[in-house]
């Protein structure tokens, strides 16, 4: 017997008392209008709401709404009941548990038997569902602390003999683990540091053979190729060997770097991403373009990503060789640019970079200079433009002492336009002064008694 079948039987003797009341207008009897009417058409009879009382006990819920001024026998209610799927054991129970107080009802009638109410029938139902529960939670703490029981009940050396035995196994497992490791990597490296063979299955000799750990070190080989195939360059010479004559082969070499250099990479919701060119961008590559200089950009960007954009705003071919990420070093989560494998003199090498950390292995040779963060005003290009080419006028041995002295100020290029500034005022002032020498010898004629004649 099921719950909601359980609950219908303790409400089966009230349901001649309950009823229904329609408060809805639109409600037509099929026999014609009703002859008397309706009590509680008038909408004032209730002004106040009705109180509802819930009534919950475990999986049954019902709600009964009690209208004001009435008694309890006219309740109008309607028990929301779910069918609840209980266990078979527990309908089995409960089906008892009603055999038995239906027979106990039958057997001691009351002499004086009290009207019941539908609460009153529920409440009677909650304590014996609550008697139910607490007599069925029972076998199952019985069963869980008799298990309880028997852990305590132990004796001493049985606890002893299982914690040996816990221990031996631990041990057992360990050796198995730790046996089976050492085998499949001496597997590993038998079957992995072979030695490699020809079209005709012999072997190929190499530096390793001949000797018994040979697989292992063509393992470590192996490790050590491809950690330098991550963290080294990509080949020992960056660049090729200078021009021979008849060509031309620019004395000084300009090492640049791209993002936020030359172009600003920049990513908006119309756009999406792209690469801003910096102003006067054009002019810095006419000035330091070849023959003045040997253009080389070294970027830490992929070859994929940077390669078009330097294609794209150098259709001149101003700038001779490209380098990317793949010929960078890779240190402590940093792309640094090792100069010492461009294939070049290093006294006549300038750097230009931002971030003194991609120039660390060569600090005397980079020319640090402010980030471009995409400002349309900037005119920083023309400033370093003329002082490259102040260095190159200068036709200087070794360039690096010039790059040190710039790089200690936070913009070099503007420090050069100072001093540049300087000096022109500087020669301006001595163009104005008149020259005290020249006048001496103009009135030295008169002053020893001969005249000044002008050769003709």
């Amino acid at each position: 017997m099921s719950l909601s079948k359980l609950s219908q039987t303790c409400f089966s003797r009230h349901q001649a008392k309950t009823f229904i009341r329609f408060s809805s207008s639109d409600f037509k009897s099929l026999l014609g209008p009703p002859a008397v009417a309706n009590p509680y058409a008038d909408n004032g009879r209730n002004r106040f709401a009705a109180p509802i009382i819930p009534i919950n006990h475990g999986n049954v819920f019902a709600s009964i709404k009690v209208p004001i001024n009435e008694t309890p026998e006219a309740i109008a209610y309607k028990p929301a009941v779910e069918d609840v799927k209980e266990p078979p054991i527990a309908e089995r129970i409960m089906e008892k548990a009603l055999k038995v107080e239906i027979a106990k009802e039958a057997s001691t009638p009351s002499p004086n038997p009290a009207p019941t109410t539908a609460i009153d029938e529920l409440n009677s139902l909650k304590d014996s569902l609550n008697k139910l529960e607490e007599a069925a939670a029972k076998p199952s703490s019985s069963s869980g602390s008799s298990g309880d029981n028997n852990d305590h009940t132990s004796t001493p050396e049985e606890i002893e003999a299982r914690r040996k035995r816990m221990e031996r196994n631990t041990r057992i497992g360990g050796y198995v683990v730790l046996g089976g490791s050492i085998i499949g990597f001496i597997s590993f490296c038998f079957y992995y540091g072979r030695a490699q063979r020809d079209e005709a299955g012999n072997v190929i000799a190499d530096e390793f053979s001949g000797s018994f750990l040979a697989p292992f070190y063509r393992i470590a080989n192996s490790f050590k190729l491809w950690r330098d195939y991550v963290v080294e360059p990509a080949r020992e010479q960056l660049l090729p060997d200078p021009l021979p004559a008849p060509y031309l082969q620019p004395k000084y070499t300009i090492v640049i770097e791209l993002k936020n250099i030359l172009v600003h990479p920049e990513w908006t919701y119309k756009t999406g991403y792209r690469f801003l060119k910096r102003p006067a961008l054009d002019y810095f590559l006419d000035v330091i373009g070849y023959p003045n200089f040997e253009v080389v950009i070294y970027s830490s960007e992929s070859m994929m990503t940077a390669a078009p954009v330097v294609d794209s705003f150098d259709p001149k071919q101003r700038i001779m060789y490209k380098l990317f990420r793949d010929c960078t070093k890779y240190m402590n989560g940093h792309h640094v640019k090792d100069l010492s494998k461009l294939n070049r003199d290093l006294s006549k090498v300038i750097y230009i970079d931002f971030d003194a950390k991609s120039g660390q292995l060569n600090p005397e040779n980079m020319l640090r200079v402010p980030e471009w963060r995409g400002n349309m005003d900037d005119t920083s290009l023309v400033d370093l433009a003329e002082l490259l080419k102040t260095i190159h006028l200068s036709d200087a041995e070794d360039v690096r002492p010039m790059l040190q002295y710039y790089s200690q100020y936070d913009d070099p290029a503007k420090e050069f336009r100072r001093r540049a500034v300087y000096l022109s005022q500087q020669e301006e002032q001595k163009k104005q002064q008149p020259d005290e020498s020249s006048m001496l010898k103009r009135y030295s004629g008169r002053l020893f008694g001969f005249r000044r004649h002008a050769s003709a």
